[in-house]
């Protein structure tokens, strides 16, 4: 059996796509980090839209049912990956369409990477919303808001089954 061929695309802003054989992966220069998301397929990451006005909105990129954006906010100096989890789920509380604490699923996957995981309403449909959280380079915190259109809220169980071995790391 061969092996899959695996291409790099250099996108601007240094920042790079990989292909893997399973999961979505992307890698960022400046602040240096890498995304895995196993149970997400491989997206074209492009500039986000508003990053010229914003420029902590860094990356975005779609595939049905999919949509990832990437966000590099900037930190106090030396705050840790947990300090910026804490800092970013709080203000998800803030943003449109999230549901209240109790009903965000929180979680650390590993010593660098947290995770809120939630369900909304999108019309007859769900959205499924995962937000990645971390720091990079002890000046920037990270948010990687993952969602996918779904069917059923009975999904949201699944969702959280499929991202646990999700990953935030220094590059």
């Amino acid at each position: 059996m061969r092996a899959p061929l695996c291409w790099s695309t250099v996108l601007i802003l240094s920042a790079s796509l990989s292909c893997r054989a399973e999961g979505f992966f992307f890698e960022i220069a400046a602040p240096k980090f890498k995304v895995a998301i196993p149970g997400i397929p491989q997206i074209t990451m492009d500039v986000h839209p508003r990053n010229a006005s914003q420029p902590h909105l860094r990356f975005l990129g779609s595939a049905e049912p999919y949509t990832i954006a990437v966000f590099t906010p900037a930190a106090a100096a030396g705050m840790t990956p947990l300090e910026c989890a804490s800092a970013l789920s709080r203000s998800l509380a803030a943003r449109p369409g999230t549901p209240p604490p109790e009903q965000i699923f929180k979680a650390r996957l590993n010593d660098r990477t947290f995770v809120a995981i939630y369900a909304a309403q999108l019309g007859s449909a769900v959205q499924l919303h995962a937000h990645f959280l971390s720091a990079a380079g002890g000046t920037h915190c990270i948010e990687v808001h993952a969602t996918k259109i779904s069917i059923e809220e009975d999904d949201l169980a699944a969702w959280i089954t499929e991202l646990e071995k999700a990953s935030i790391e220094p590059n």
